[in-house]
């Protein structure tokens, strides 16, 4: 009998973004995949909403796992544990997928790091995800599967290599029995010589694909700004929600310090109803909450958590889903670089919109000497309403406001030399320097001079003027 193989990746393996990856790798009989979400409370894969997709796309059953760094702290478990639950929801995997405790410190006792893996697996399971423990054999004297197993439910998927040499299946002589409840035996870290971890599933737990019903489930579907400050909304419903007649919407630091909480009233989300049929509750599952801005949350990865509780502050028995508001976002746009004819001015115009900005409120430009390092100009700018923007960048703070003009004093001496503009939002309203945050726009060549072509006949208005032939035939104009 040919069992079906498991590949796990991570951000060591981008090429798993790209669906020929996973085509290639179910040709040899591989039929599922493990993706790396997080590690501790400080990293997020960066490919890894790429890497569920394309493993989806290619038929793969895809799960998740957890690279852990608490050791035997409970506490640190369970937000370890919230902080992989709101990765996995914002990376898109399934709700129901198998969501893996990565254990590997070869730290702490024994006691004590069962209790924390008993910890952060039963959060996730609370969750609606599927707990699975996953460890090296050579570590079973740093906790107690069975205990694992007996208050959690989770299999184990086991780490023994025979060999590190490249191999295309496993050789089950040296099969690491420790467990009744070992589901998936990963036998390899150089499957196929291609120094990618291949396991062998013993259970299907990560690779049979029947459906079961979904009964718990949720989106943070917008994240909008305005000057009431910042808008969630999405939904949430779930068959352990029964009883837990209080709604709220929680917001957290990614290390679990709660900044704000609201008690919400839901509304008909029909569209959820009819995706969703098995889910209780779920065509009236909406929530929306408005958040103040504050300082404390510029530049951070923000847990957003919507539960149901059968406390009216918002605690007691609760059941939570939790995604994640990035709020360290940034775009722009340079429009437009014109000489302008009749002052002598380089006018710039376009768009800069950060996330960093709600501290920042005085716009600048900066006029910049890419070849000596060093600014030539500094100017305040104007700002512009941009409607576009704020349609086409709704999460990014200060979008509908982000509008710049500005224009430097420009001569002969710009021309052909290598500038950048400098877009800059300050706290300093007169120099544009103590706390501020750039964007820096390509480098370009000064313009040359604008001349009239001798042709154009224009009028202009002015006071006083006065005029001096330069050479062949130019005359040089300066009025007031």
């Amino acid at each position: 009998m040919t069992r079906p193989y498991v590949l796990d990746v991570s951000g060591y393996q981008p090429q798993a973004r790209y669906y020929n990856f996973w085509a290639t790798w179910k040709l040899r009989g591989v039929h599922g995949a493990i993706v790396k979400l997080s590690e501790s409370t400080y990293y997020r894969n960066p490919y890894g909403a790429g890497q569920i997709s394309a493993a989806q796309h290619e038929g793969m059953k895809v799960s998740g796992y957890h690279f852990s760094r608490f050791r035997g702290n409970a506490s640190q478990a369970v937000a370890e544990a919230n902080y992989a639950i709101a990765t996995a929801n914002t990376m898109g995997l399934p709700q129901g997928s198998v969501l893996v405790l990565d254990y590997e410190e070869r730290l702490g006792y024994r006691g004590s790091n069962t209790q924390a893996a008993i910890a952060f697996l039963n959060t996730v399971k609370q969750a609606g995800f599927v707990p699975v423990f996953y460890s090296y054999s050579g570590m079973a004297n740093l906790w107690d599967f069975e205990e694992i197993h007996r208050q959690t439910g989770a299999v184990m998927w086991i780490a023994a290599y025979p060999t590190m040499s490249g191999v295309t299946y496993p050789n089950y002589n040296y099969f690491p029995g420790i467990s009744n409840f070992i589901g998936a035996w990963q036998f390899t870290d150089n499957f196929y010589g291609e120094r990618i971890d291949g396991s062998v599933d013993l259970t299907g737990v990560f690779t049979t694909t029947a459906q079961e019903k979904i009964t718990s489930g949720g989106n943070l579907d917008s994240v909008t700004f305005d000057n009431n400050g910042m808008q969630v909304s999405g939904w949430f419903a779930s068959d352990k929600a029964q009883g837990k007649q209080y709604p709220y919407i929680i917001l957290t630091t990614e290390q679990g310090k709660e900044l704000s909480r609201v008690n919400v009233q839901i509304h008909d989300r029909p569209d959820v109803a009819k995706t969703f049929p098995d889910i209780p509750g779920g065509g009236k599952s909406g929530f929306t909450a408005v958040f103040p801005l504050t300082s404390e949350m510029v530049g951070k990865k923000l847990h957003v958590i919507f539960r149901y509780t059968d406390d009216p502050n918002g605690n007691g028995n609760y059941v939570d889903y939790t995604s994640v508001v990035d709020l360290t976002k940034s775009d722009a746009h340079l429009d437009g670089i014109n000489t302008v004819v009749y002052t002598n001015k380089l006018r710039v115009s376009g768009w800069f919109a950060t996330d960093y900005s709600l501290d920042d409120a005085y716009p600048f430009l900066i006029l910049y000497d890419v070849d000596k390092k060093r600014e030539v100009q500094r100017i305040q700018a104007s700002q512009g309403k941009r409607p576009d923007v704020q349609k086409a960048y709704p999460d990014v703070y200060g979008a509908i406001d982000s509008g710049f003009t500005g224009e430097f004093n420009y001569d002969a001496s710009l021309v052909g030399r290598n500038l950048q503009v400098i877009a800059r939002y300050s706290n300093d309203e007169k120099g544009g320097e103590g706390q501020h945050v750039d964007y820096w726009f390509d480098p370009f060549n000064g313009p040359a001079m604008p001349v009239i072509d001798g042709k154009t006949e224009t009028e202009i208005l002015v006071h006083s003027f006065n005029a001096n032939e330069i050479k062949d035939g130019l005359i040089s104009l300066k009025f007031k």
